[in-house]
């Protein structure tokens, strides 16, 4: 499997790409099939995973109710990142929709990155911070939008969901039951 960087990558994370040749040993090239899951929920977060191809998602069980958080494609990059910062159980599980093929670096040589490459911190607590207002917005699309409204949100802003994604985990996503995103699609074509 190939161990190079996308230019996205290299774009969003420039200093590591400027250090690709001493880091690149510790980016592991790993495939997952579909239906993998890559961490328990109630698991502490251990790794990061750059999605090379495929397609993951971050979800939690509410009691037996599957809410799903996020999704990830090529070029994205996923953990259950309070629990990989903090060492605490995730509240999360991450697993693989479509099969999958990863760069996994450890949390040790996470670390080791952080500590030997300083200049490369503000850069990944950038793209934590966007991370976290991505889901600020997506938390107030829910308290906000009708169903309708989401849906019509995702299709404008992120159709690669809807033509990649399994219709249960995008109501899953959307806060609905499949029934009605069903009913929603109907209405909408």
């Amino acid at each position: 499997m190939e161990k190079e960087l996308s230019d996205y990558l290299k774009n969003e994370f420039p200093d590591i790409a400027k250090h690709w040749a001493e880091l690149n040993p510790l980016f592991i090239p790993e495939k997952f099939q579909k239906g993998s899951i890559l961490l328990d929920e109630g698991n502490v977060s251990t790794e990061v995973y750059i999605v090379l191809k495929g397609a993951l998602r971050l979800w939690h069980n509410d009691n037996g109710r599957d809410i799903t958080l996020q999704f990830f494609f090529e070029n994205q990059i996923v953990s259950s990142f309070e629990s990989f910062y903090l060492g605490k159980p995730s509240g999360f599980s991450i697993e693989a929709i479509e099969d999958t093929q990863v760069l996994r670096l450890s949390k040790r040589h996470f670390d080791e990155i952080r500590q030997n490459y300083p200049s490369i911190e503000a850069s990944i607590t950038s793209f934590i911070c966007e991370r976290f207002i991505e889901y600020r917005n997506i938390f107030f699309s829910q308290i906000q939008h009708s169903p309708e409204q989401r849906y019509q949100e995702l299709v404008d802003n992120d159709p690669e969901v809807i033509e990649r994604v399994p219709l249960h985990f995008v109501a899953s996503f959307l806060g609905m039951t499949p029934v009605s995103l069903s009913r929603i699609r109907k209405r909408t074509f």
